[in-house]
Formats: structure tokens, C-alpha cells, sequence
């Protein structure tokens, strides 16, 4: 639903990210003050927090930038790589070496995407910025999870925000300046209304949400649970658009693969943990009673 929701919006990517972090980090911090949660902090943490927040305003930027350059299926299909990302990642933060299998899931991956870039698509600025976005959702995710034992979701999310929005108020002038060439334009009612969902729907709660998942699964567990997202949100958004949405065998053929490498990964890391522990992976038998 994000990208139709960042389709009908008539501001820039710069300015609806910019709009969207300063809601959801006035309506948050009401909300802290409200259940009166106490927001402090380790000064170290704050500062990692709100890096992971300049990270976070880059991702969603870039996945701004992807649904406007393409489409809703597309878009999906580049931000699906984000648990390639992770396993890739995450041995790196954690200094652990990828196993064989996070390898072949990564370059079975890597070439459902090059299987879409090939066959002259269309949208290949969308796809590479989905893409790049992916690669950031990923080491948020990875630090993010990072805290989210230590700190409650709601204030992991305040620091996250306030990072999001001083980054992107920060990077707004220059842009405006030397890229838009424009001065900030005023959204409209239709425009107002659908930040407010994004910055409520989707960047407090949804968002807090995830955090508060990732004290109990890993953050591959965690981006491997929306890429879901490229099935439904293709139908929702062939129903918007209608045949705007429609790619060819190439582009569905390389969606099938990265959906594919993606999914078969746990799969396949449950099969050789089973091998591993041989037989007394099964549970004992019940001895007969005498």
C-alpha cells in the first residue's frame, strides 16, 4: 500500500519523507507523554538511534524516488532483496562468515535481478532505487534489533524519527536549491491526509510494531516477513492502475527467482540443521509403560 499511498501524493520524495517524519515524531513523542515513558537514553545509544533514523530517511526517500520512477510492482519486487541484504549483512556486523547457503541465496538473487535489468526495462531507475533502499531497510533492521531488547518500541522509534527528521530537514534546503530548483510546495487536503496515514499507520505503528517483534525473531525473520508484499500489493495495485502494473516474462521470471532464493533460504537452513543433528534431532519415543 505504500507506494500507491507515495503515487498519489503530488510533493517530491524529499518533501513527503521530511512531512512524514515530523508528524510521526510529534504524534510519537504525545503519545510517550501520554503513557508517561520515560525516553532516557545511554548518550551512546541515542546517537546509534538516531543514526539508524538518517539511515531510515534514506530508505524511505529512495523508496519514494522508486515508486515514482516506476510502479507499485516494481518497487515491491527492489525492496523484497532487503533479507539478501541481511544474510549478507548481518555476518559482517556480527563478524561471522556466510554460509554456503546464504551465498548461493545471494547470487540466485542477484540474478533474478540481473534476468529483470536485462531485457531493456523499462523502469530500471525505480528498480535500482528500490533496490538501494532494500540495502538500507537491512542495516537498519540489523541495528535496530540490536536495541530492541534493551528499550521500549515506542522510544526506540522517538529517537529513530527524530533522526529521520533532522537528517532529512537538514538535506531539504540543499535539495530544494540544487536539485528541485523549486521552492517547498504546499501539499494539498488530499496530500495532508495521506502523510498522516504514513506517519501513523505505517511509521508508528506499524513500524513500533516491528521493533517489538524483533526481541522474540532474528532481522532476517523479520524483512523475510513482508516479501509477501510483491503478491498482494501487484494485485491491489493492478486494481488501481490497471495495466501500468502489467511487466513481461523477464520481469516476472527474475521476481520469481529473488522470491524463490528468498524463501528457500530458511528452508534449506532447517534441512541441514536436521542432517546435522542426525537422528536425536527426533524427539525420544515414549518408553512403553510396564
Amino acid at each position: 500500500m505504500i507506494p500507491i499511498i507515495n503515487i498519489y501524493i503530488s510533493l517530491s520524495s524529499v518533501e513527503i519523507v521530511f512531512l512524514r517524519t515530523l508528524s510521526a515524531l510529534i504524534i510519537v513523542f504525545i503519545v510517550l507523554m501520554i503513557q508517561k515513558t520515560s525516553i532516557k537514553v545511554r548518550m551512546s545509544h541515542i546517537l546509534m538511534l538516531v543514526f539508524t533514523g538518517f539511515l531510515t530517511a534514506i530508505y524511505w526517500i529512495l523508496f519514494v524516488i522508486a515508486a515514482k520512477k516506476s510502479n507499485t510492482s516494481v518497487t515491491l519486487v527492489g525492496v523484497a532483496t532487503t533479507p539478501i541484504w541481511v544474510s549478507f549483512i548481518y555476518p559482517v556486523i556480527s563478524k561471522k562468515k556466510p554460509t554456503f547457503i546464504e551465498v548461493m541465496t545471494g547470487l540466485s538473487a542477484l540474478f533474478g535481478v540481473y534476468m529483470i535489468f536485462s531485457s531493456g526495462f523499462a523502469y530500471s531507475e525505480g528498480m535500482f532505487a528500490a533496490i538501494l533502499a532494500a540495502f538500507f531497510a537491512a542495516i537498519v533492521t540489523i541495528l535496530t534489533s540490536k536495541f530492541s531488547k534493551r528499550y521500549h518500541y515506542l522510544v526506540i522509534t522517538f529517537y529513530q524519527m527524530c533522526g529521520a527528521f533532522f537528517a532529512t530537514a537538514a538535506f531539504l534546503p540543499y535539495y530544494l536549491k540544487f536539485v528541485k530548483m523549486e521552492v517547498f510546495s504546499m501539499p494539498t487536503s488530499l496530500d495532508i491526509i495521506l502523510i498522516l496515514i504514513l506517519a501513523i499507520v505505517f511509521s508508528i505503528i506499524a513500524y513500533s510494531s516491528i521493533v517489538k517483534v524483533m526481541i522474540k525473531i532474528s532481522p532476517f525473520s523479520v524483512s523475510l516477513a513482508n516479501n509477501l508484499s510483491p503478491i498482494y500489493g501487484g494485485v491491489i495495485a493492478y486494481l488501481f492502475f490497471g495495466d501500468s502494473e502489467l511487466m513481461d516474462i523477464y520481469f516476472y521470471g527474475g521476481a520469481f527467482l529473488i522470491a524463490f532464493a528468498i524463501l528457500a533460504m530458511p528452508l534449506a537452513k532447517f534441512i541441514f540443521r536436521l542432517d546435522e543433528l542426525g537422528p536425536s534431532a527426533s524427539p525420544p519415543k515414549p518408553k512403553a509403560s510396564e
